[in-house]
């Protein structure tokens, strides 16, 4: 591939702080893969053969930005009528997808472009770019996000199970199988901007400002035999002397006569009105901790089984997202950590200051933008309509 390296090494001078003058930076031994180094205290992405490089991402690969009402006819005559199917949807497997993915990465070398970042789309066929242009490969192994919620998807998973172990296991070994052996693959994504936390609307509107961890919130109502459920009592046990005290803090029924039992805790399933919020909350917030290292861990665990040699670049997570409980499993379980920022570097590279602080490993802006929309996408609703 071609492309412009000189603008990548002022990019990187420039992102970490150094004086913006243009230095020779120096190939290091390469692996065949795309790795990360730090070279005189800057972060780089390496090339399979060993060139140092800055991503440049363009995300939003994706067939319905180019089928709209609006254009759909034009780019048919563009690049093939056998884009779409008889039935009108996109063809991944036609001429005419290989030839608009050829001129995708074409505009992208034209415009300084180097990397299809998150969001090409799962329809079109890897084989069409994965030689081409650096890119981002997606494991969309649970519905975390906050708008995936909304439309009625879920539940979360029990991180803890055995089920869940296998499922995540198979999805991975067949999202390896497809990239494993690709040289332009800068790495694995999971979720796009997870909600570790419910947003300020869904606590107005459910007029609840203490159970607001959506992941705690899907595991209080599992059966005594769900492994999440018993991690969950493992828990408060390690934070209360007995049963009696979590049934105090959480508002359930004492009997006079038996008292309450860690088993009968274990079978409710109604913890959603606690009586002391305060340490309820707390209870939660521990054991967010414990939710984060095992949904890293077993990601990690089964990319390095199925993949030695990509890198682990874990869940998007909104810059300002990066919680507490967050930030240890990122040290421990990604090699390079992915954020999604919209602000000025002037706010954000406080946060993400804090963020390499905590976890020592580099840091990319995986998804920012500043659009500007026209009278079309503000009819149809087209990706960006909403920024303004």
């Amino acid at each position: 591939m071609k492309f412009a390296k000189g603008l990548f090494a002022m990019l990187a001078l420039m992102v970490s702080g150094m004086p913006q003058a243009m230095v020779a930076v120096e190939k290091v031994q390469g692996t065949g893969f795309v790795q990360v180094k730090q070279i005189d205290g800057v972060w780089w992405f390496i090339g399979p053969d060993g060139d140092p490089f800055v991503s440049i991402g363009v995300n939003h690969v994706e067939p319905h930005l180019w089928l709209a009402p609006y254009n759909k006819e034009a780019t048919l005559e563009r690049y093939g009528s056998d884009l779409i199917d008889q039935d009108g949807y996109f063809n991944t497997a036609g001429k005419a997808a290989r030839k608009w993915i050829n001129r995708q990465v074409e505009i992208c070398e034209d415009l300084g472009f180097n990397t299809f970042g998150r969001h090409t789309h799962p329809q079109i066929d890897p084989s069409l770019y994965q030689d081409q242009i650096y890119y981002i490969a997606s494991i969309q192994s649970a519905p975390l996000a906050g708008w995936r919620e909304r439309n009625g998807e879920g539940p979360r998973p029990d991180v803890f199970s055995e089920d869940f172990f296998n499922f995540l296991d198979k999805k991975i070994e067949e999202t390896c199988a497809e990239h494993k052996s690709s040289p332009y693959l800068i790495g694995y994504l999971y979720t796009d901007v997870p909600s570790w936390v419910m947003g300020k609307a869904d606590q107005v509107e459910r007029d609840n400002d203490v159970m607001i961890y959506p992941w705690v919130n899907a595991i209080l109502p599992l059966g005594e035999a769900s492994p999440g459920k018993m991690k969950w009592l493992q828990h408060l046990q390690s934070r209360y002397g007995s049963a009696e005290e979590v049934a105090k803090v959480w508002g359930f029924p004492v009997s006079p006569t038996y008292g309450i039992t860690w088993y009968k805790l274990s079978r409710l399933v109604n913890w959603f009105e606690p009586k002391d919020p305060k340490k309820a909350g707390a209870d939660m917030k521990s054991f967010m901790y414990k939710i984060a290292d095992r949904w890293y861990q077993v990601h990690y665990d089964l990319i390095r089984k199925h993949d030695p040699n990509h890198l682990i670049l874990g869940d998007k997570n909104m810059i300002m997202w990066h919680y507490e409980w967050v930030l240890p499993a990122l040290k421990k379980y990604v090699d390079v950590v992915s954020i999604q920022a919209y602000g000025r570097w002037e706010a954000d590279s406080k946060l993400a200051r804090k963020i390499y602080e905590a976890t020592g490993k580099p840091i990319y802006n995986g998804d920012g933008s500043h659009s500007f929309v026209n009278e079309h996408q503000l009819k149809e609703g087209t990706k960006g309509f909403r920024t303004g």
